[in-house]
């Protein structure tokens, strides 16, 4: 009897279809109730926007953070006092199943300095996911049976049989390529056009290692 360990891998693929967006609203002033006010204002535009493409269902799901403000001294001129600066921030957060609808967003909302969108994170729908994952382990072990018959008929042996499977590594979808596109149009638009946005393909990877079990072929004795 001989003992034959391989490890089986697959890949599935799927173009994104959630794409989770931060939008921070951030101002500095020399009062701090001036910082505070100008942030206030644009956060609820901006939050009052998410909550509407959530009721036309562009939007999974959002959430707003408070404005908060801190305060810094800055370095004005050698031999001068320095600047004593208050910074408001207020983040909102949207999960969109519309990519077009988040790229109009974008657009609009990178002709004001007040915001700076941080970068896309796409993602597959849980559903989705699930079914990518399943068919890509059913595919890592049939992987795994072809590569230990290769084996056992390079050595002889006869058709091997499955003795143990384990799993070395939880899987997770890899981020496309594609990720920090938008932001970067976004900080050369200055016209509020919409962004044209391409998710391109999430990836979802089984791995597993498989143990098996052969003996000498006997046909030729």
């Amino acid at each position: 009897m001989v003992e034959i360990l391989v490890r089986g891998e697959a890949v599935e693929r799927a173009a994104a279809e959630r794409a989770t967006v931060t939008v921070q609203s951030r101002w500095q002033a020399d009062a701090p109730d001036e910082a505070m006010g100008r942030v206030a204002t644009g956060h609820a535009r901006v939050a009052a926007e998410a909550k509407a493409f959530a009721a036309s269902g562009a939007v999974e799901s959002w959430h707003a953070d408070r404005v908060w403000v801190s305060h810094h001294r800055e370095w004005v001129g050698e031999g001068q006092p320095q600047r004593l600066v208050f910074t408001a921030s207020a983040s909102v957060t949207a999960t969109f199943v519309d990519v077009e609808a988040l790229g109009a967003w974008i657009g609009d909302l990178g002709v004001e300095q007040l915001h700076e969108v941080g970068g896309i994170a796409w993602s597959l729908a849980e559903g989705t996911e699930r079914e990518l994952a399943g068919r890509a382990r059913s595919r890592a072990i049939a992987d795994a049976v072809a590569r230990a018959a290769d084996y056992a008929a390079a050595a002889g042996l006869g058709t091997p049989a499955i003795t143990s499977i384990r799993e070395p590594e939880a899987t997770a979808p890899r981020p496309p390529m594609a990720k920090a596109r938008g932001i970067e149009l976004m900080a050369a638009s200055d016209s509020g056009a919409a962004i044209e946005l391409a998710a391109g393909e999430l990836e979802v990877r089984a791995a597993v290692e498989v143990g098996f079990a052969a003996e000498a072929d006997r046909a030729g004795d």
